[in-house]
């Protein structure tokens, strides 16, 4: 069975778990894990970053296979190609949507179980056909501040 993985970025306030964010990209989770590692003021900020980048590489790629489409004298094949790669967007877009929403159904329990064992920093969550690892990454005021 694989695992997956969720993080939960918090903040504690008298002594309660606040979620800041909850991540379930691991090139994200990485990218959080690097910057508190580094010492950064604000991890959280350096993880939004990363996003933005990826986004942002993601609508220029796009734009570009837009662009080949426009042009009157593509070839059938280059055509297919695009048409194909603008269908598996629309899949891993569709599939991206799902797993934000577990992934905020998951990190409302694992909050839950966060608030009453607040020591707890890595552990799974198991059901009868999956399993998730929760990773608590604790911030400080900086980032609580820039995302609220």
């Amino acid at each position: 069975m694989k695992i997956g993985i969720v993080a939960l970025v918090v903040r504690f306030v008298e002594s309660k778990p606040v979620l800041l964010e909850a991540i379930s990209n691991e090139n994200e989770i990485v990218a959080l894990d690097t910057a508190l590692q580094a010492g950064a003021q604000d991890p959280l900020s350096v993880m939004l970053g990363f996003r933005e980048r990826v986004q942002k590489e993601d609508e220029e790629f796009g734009d570009y296979v837009e662009g080949i489409l426009t042009q009157p004298f593509v070839k059938s094949e280059v055509r297919q190609h695009a048409l194909a790669w603008f269908q598996s967007k629309l899949k891993i877009e569709a599939f991206h949507h799902q797993e934000v929403e577990a992934t905020k159904v998951i990190a409302e329990y694992a909050l839950k179980m966060l608030g009453e064992t607040p020591e707890r920093r890595d552990f799974v969550l198991t059901g009868n056909h999956a399993a998730v690892r929760i990773r608590v990454f604790e911030v400080g005021e900086i980032a609580q501040q820039k995302s609220a």
